[in-house]
């Protein structure tokens, strides 16, 4: 939390995604990760799910910018481009089939990895940490 119970939420007009769980100050960060994951950045994925303190996030911003950056340059100009990680889906009740959540486009995965970047780089600012849990 980034505030107290009865003071306004200094996140609440930044549409961020928010899990089923998920408090108002807190990130849905699930989507980046898995998009980071399909895009082939490891590492990046993996330290979504790490806690860190605010310098960490601070920097942590700016290496989600870089990558980002990175990618779409890599795929400039490219007609067909790789496409983010969707894991999961929905069961229908009545039937038992699995529809599976349909795959982000390359622009979508990388503006939920930019969208994260911005997200840490406020928590940050704020000098607040990130507690990662999932």
């Amino acid at each position: 939390m980034t505030h107290r119970a009865h003071a306004p939420c200094p996140f609440a007009n930044d549409g961020f995604p928010l899990g089923p769980m998920g408090t108002c100050c807190s990130l849905r960060g699930k989507v980046a990760a898995e998009n980071l994951d399909a895009l082939g950045e490891h590492d990046d994925c993996k330290r979504m799910h790490e806690s860190m303190d605010a310098a960490e996030a601070l920097q942590f911003a700016a290496t989600l910018r870089a990558t980002a950056s990175r990618l779409e340059q890599r795929h400039a100009g490219q007609k067909e481009k790789p496409t983010g990680g969707a894991r999961g889906g929905m069961i229908d009740a009545d039937t038992g089939e699995f529809t599976p959540w349909p795959q982000p486009s390359f622009e979508e995965a990388l503006a939920s990895v930019r969208q994260a970047a911005d997200w840490y780089e406020k928590v940050g600012r704020l000098g607040f940490g990130v507690h990662a849990w999932y």
